[in-house]
């Protein structure tokens, strides 16, 4: 029995901050079609498998560590895994939840355990701050303990995106226990969800793009990105919203899927100019 699993990425967050001191939150942007891990869960050997990270090794034993009866029932078969990405860590593209998630959705799969998404959230949420990849539109997330608190309205929008810095990689564990919001930036974090939150039910691209530029702003004092002025700039006068990986170096810009067309190739030369790194269209 062969299984495999695909995992997209979590291009950063369209918002992330807090609602509170002990309150974190993401709102999760679309994922990304481009960037994903694959996993081959198998009880036959796998040519050129290989060992799993740590983080994947970790949902493994908490896989195992539930008490689930269709488990206990069948013998513990010699699974093998092989397990690769094609885009690197400490990005902020949630590269440690896709191969966490694709190491819980396998074995679900493995076992017919049929565990909901929201229960595998908050495994993965034991072994580190974790982005809600299983699902695909926005979430309003709380990344410490894998909890959904709300689904946003679905809103189309197209995405350029790009790694602001090649040579930095982020530690995201470290990073996340590190990163504070002060009492003025929790209150406007709230209104910038309540904000945000109107504008998809409105299709509202203007406060859209408002807020999620005003959340890469908050965090660009937390973790700043490489040229991100260039990059606000550029937003402002094209009517784009900007958003970044608020633990990552990636950081990109939103706008209309019909205006796609005009701006792409006016972005590409200038990503290409001030950072000199390929730029992703989605």
């Amino acid at each position: 029995m062969t299984i495999k699993i695909t995992t997209y990425a979590k291009v950063g967050e369209l918002l992330q901050g807090a609602f509170g001191k002990t309150q974190p939150f993401l709102v999760s942007n679309s994922s990304s079609r481009l960037f994903k891990t694959i996993t081959l869960a198998s009880t036959d050997p796998i040519n050129q498998g290989v060992r799993l990270g740590d983080k994947a090794m970790k949902a493994l034993e908490l896989f195992y560590s539930l008490n689930d009866q269709k488990i206990k029932k069948l013998a513990t078969p010699k699974i093998y895994f092989n397990q690769q990405r094609n885009f690197k860590t400490g990005k902020g593209l949630s590269s440690s939840s896709t191969d966490i998630f694709g190491i819980l959705l396998a074995m679900n799969e493995m076992y017919n355990t049929q565990y909901p998404n929201h229960l595998l959230y908050q495994l993965a949420s034991q072994i580190e701050p974790t982005d809600p990849c299983l699902d695909l539109d926005s979430l309003l997330f709380n990344q410490k303990t894998g909890e959904i608190i709300e689904t946003l309205t679905p809103f189309p929008y197209s995405m350029l995106y790009f790694d602001s810095d090649s040579k930095i990689k982020i530690d995201t564990v470290e990073f996340s226990q590190k990163r504070s919001y002060s009492e003025n930036q929790i209150l406007e974090f709230r209104t910038l969800y309540s904000k945000l939150k109107k504008s998809t039910e409105n299709k509202d691209y203007a406060t859209f793009f408002e807020c999620t530029t005003k959340s890469a702003l908050i965090n660009e004092t937390i973790l700043p990105k490489k040229n991100f002025p260039l990059l606000l700039d550029f937003a402002a006068e094209n009517n784009c919203g900007l958003f970044v990986a608020h633990s990552g170096t990636f950081m990109g810009l939103l706008m209309e899927p019909d205006r796609l067309p005009l701006i792409k190739l006016k972005a590409k030369y200038f990503v290409a100019k001030h950072w000199k790194t390929p730029l992703y269209i989605e």
